[in-house]
């Protein structure tokens, strides 16, 4: 075959896999993928100039000291990363770690992490806890309740894409709010720059996102190679199973002082995660191995959190039925009152004997309960030690 005809050939398919590749692009609605539109992306979404200067704070009481770290954000930048035509693609396709993303001019995240990291070594702080003091800045941002109820509430379809897509870090920072999946988003940038190893753990039943830090064997949760680090609610340490709020999405921290008390606290309306829907791998880095110092600690408060659970119920049942004799013997001793006859007498004390049993019984229940939860709150000064 004479060369020319070669070239040509070639040139045709070439052009041929390179059109039917764009035009898949397309079809998918992954057309910034391709390295020409993305180039063609570049030119047409120049970076911004850095305009619109705004101060932000993140705060933290870290054993008692109340720790802040700041930044200065741009409006022109931070609507650049909102106008950014891959996050659309992203979210239809479920590729959760183009969320972890950053511009390469900008060095928000790596700055942020740079300052968490001083901090840390002025106060003396080893690496991992200076993971914690991260987490804790971050667990800090306040939770976006009202995008959390367009997604968990049940007009959800009726929902634009643009009021429910997920942000990118440099705009959970500016805007100083987020839900499980913009902080975990965060969280990963921000970990990562400290050099640990991260992943993101979804979890489809309970609509919910969390973020995985690497750990030691045989300590990671659901039987992963991460730890769970819950950032929607503060308090959790690396490796703390959260209770999920049905409701509001929002991460319940079980490692809370519970006050004695005579009275059952109201039951809230949560779920534990049960086992990830997927465990995506982000980055290798550095182990946390702050785990292994405080698992039997933790292990000791889980165990103890169902009993309190059935200790509560107990008593709320008995409380009830304290409630209902009660009533009786005010009624048997009126009717002494009016009529006093021994018929009417020995009513009265055969329902005051009931009563003794059932508030006896009510005070063992009570007692019982109080006995758990001093237990458990000893726990948990050991484990807030940590």
């Amino acid at each position: 075959m004479k060369s020319w005809l070669r070239y040509i050939i070639t040139t045709l398919l070439v052009t041929t896999l390179f059109g039917a590749y764009f035009y898949y692009l397309t079809f998918a609605g992954k057309i910034e993928q391709n390295p020409v539109s993305r180039a063609i992306i570049a030119v047409a979404r120049p970076y911004p100039a850095l305009t619109n200067p705004k101060d932000i704070t993140l705060s933290c009481d870290f054993h008692g000291k109340n720790l802040e770290v700041s930044e200065t954000l741009y409006g022109s930048l931070y609507d650049y990363y909102k106008s950014d035509p891959s996050k659309k693609s992203a979210y239809l396709h479920n590729v959760e770690k183009d969320f972890v993303f950053s511009y390469e001019k900008d060095l928000t995240v790596k700055e942020l992490a740079t300052k968490i990291s001083s901090i840390g070594a002025e106060n003396n702080l080893s690496g991992d806890q200076t993971l914690d003091l991260a987490a804790c800045f971050m667990q800090n941002i306040p939770y976006d309740s009202v995008k959390a109820e367009r997604i968990l509430g049940p007009d959800f379809a009726e929902q634009s894409i643009e009021s429910v897509i997920p942000r990118y870090p440099y705009e959970t920072l500016y805007d100083q709010t987020g839900i499980c999946t913009d902080k975990t988003y965060l969280g990963a940038a921000v970990i990562n720059q400290l050099g640990y190893g991260t992943a993101i753990m979804t979890f489809d039943a309970e609509r919910h996102m969390s973020l995985g830090v690497a750990v030691p064997a045989g300590y990671g949760s659901f039987g992963s190679s991460y730890g769970i680090m819950e950032l929607t609610g503060s308090g959790f340490l690396v490796g703390d199973t959260p209770d999920i709020s049905n409701t509001a999405g929002l991460a319940i921290n079980q490692f809370q002082t519970i006050p004695k008390s005579s009275d059952v606290p109201t039951a809230q309306d949560q779920s534990q995660l049960t086992m990830p829907s997927d465990v995506i791998d982000l980055a290798d880095g550095k182990i946390y191995s702050r785990i292994i110092d405080r698992t039997a600690t933790r292990l000791e408060l889980e165990r103890l959190k169902p009993l309190l659970t059935a200790a509560q119920e107990s008593y709320k049942v008995a409380q009830s039925n304290l409630s209902t004799i009660e009533i009786k013997l005010a009624d048997a001793e009126e009717a002494y009152r009016i009529k006093p006859t021994n018929a009417t007498y020995k009513a009265y004390t055969t329902v005051y004997n009931e009563y003794l049993v059932e508030y006896n019984d009510a005070q063992r229940l009570i007692n019982e309960y109080n006995r758990l939860v001093n237990l458990y709150n000893s726990y948990v000064a050991k484990y807030q030690e940590f």
